[in-house]
């Protein structure tokens, strides 16, 4: 029970840390770039902020993914042949937004904050020309947009979890009211329904 609770702090606190980098990037570091003296000093703070961002983003992302296949291991061997039955649906929908949203990280991380830094990596050992200040704005439009979307995403995956919650612990309560108004040998299924209600909530990420 311990390491599946660290298990789910985890998964959480990784959740809420990948949020506040996407509303960070929005609201903190492209803001206080546009404030610099010069395009140089802009391109210099973009560039630090972002060799903090891309790993920190892609790191969280990775420890969201590993803890809940692990508490979804878990929750599986927990509902046995109910499984697919009561949350089927809802896990579809959870992992196809959760790639939908790794995949769009990846495109910002790798495909326009990356290549800021990068460009002005080549620029300064002459193998190209740096961005251009259009282009520079027209890549920070695009990581602004797609943030966005991140943060939708984020908060569908968020709903439908606690969809997937909702439908693990309403069943079981409904079986076992079924159950203690069927006959003499209620008084146990409260207590095996108790246990499932635990292991849902325990187990759900």
């Amino acid at each position: 029970m311990i390491g599946g609770e660290v298990l789910i702090w985890l998964h959480l606190c990784a959740m809420a840390a990948y949020v506040g980098a996407q509303f960070a990037v929005i609201y903190m570091l492209i803001p206080a770039a546009e404030t610099a003296p010069n395009e140089a000093a802009r391109r210099k703070s973009l560039i630090a902020g972002f060799k903090f961002y891309n790993p920190f983003t892609i790191g969280v992302l990775g420890i969201i993914v590993i803890t809940g296949a692990m508490r979804l291991t878990d929750l599986k061997a927990s509902m046995k042949f109910d499984y697919f039955a009561r949350i089927g649906e809802a896990l579809e929908l959870k992992l196809g937004l959760a790639f939908l949203l790794i995949f769009i990280q990846t495109y910002i991380t790798f495909g326009l904050a990356f290549r800021i830094g990068r460009q002005e990596e080549v620029a300064a050992h002459g193998d190209g020309p740096a961005f251009t200040v259009a282009q520079v704005n027209s890549m920070l439009r695009r990581i602004r947009a797609m943030v966005w979307v991140t943060i939708v995403l984020a908060a569908a995956v968020i709903w439908v979890s606690l969809t997937m919650v909702s439908r693990a612990v309403v069943e079981p309560v409904s079986a076992a009211r079924i159950s203690a108004s069927a006959g003499p040998g209620a008084p146990e299924q409260p207590r095996d329904s108790f246990g499932a209600i635990s292991a849902a909530r325990d187990s759900i990420v």
